[in-house]
């Protein structure tokens, strides 16, 4: 701990001894140069590639909330014309109920299970 102490005071003589010069006007400060401020710039390949990812970012709105309401209620209306135009689809009263074809499967498949023992195909 006290070589560690040693070392801080023996590092620090120089500083202070420097500071000792500048306070005596012997030695002018160095003057702080500031970074120049780099603005961000965006590599494109063509005109296309510009037009279509535009400036980067933050990038800028291409349609306003107003158009963009008029864009959404054009498509829920045309949606909608849409859905009645088609002709409504006649759904069985139940679908529990068995029809004659689905039984006819049902048993097919039946049948096909009792010849077709698990285990006995590849």
């Amino acid at each position: 701990r006290s070589e560690e102490e040693l070392y801080n005071i023996n590092s620090e003589l120089p500083m202070l001894e420097h500071m000792e010069k500048l306070r005596g006007g012997h030695v002018k400060p160095t003057p702080v140069i500031k970074p120049k401020v780099l603005k961000p710039f965006i590599l494109v390949k063509s005109e296309l590639q510009k037009q279509v990812f535009g400036a980067g970012f933050p990038s800028i709105p291409t349609v306003t909330l107003d158009e963009y309401y008029e864009q959404e209620l054009r498509r829920v209306v045309e949606e909608q014309e849409r859905q009645k135009a088609q002709p409504q689809a006649v759904e069985p009263e139940d679908p529990d109920e068995e029809t004659e074809e689905s039984l006819q499967k049902a048993r097919a498949w039946d049948d096909w299970k009792d010849t077709h023992k698990k285990g006995w195909g590849n």
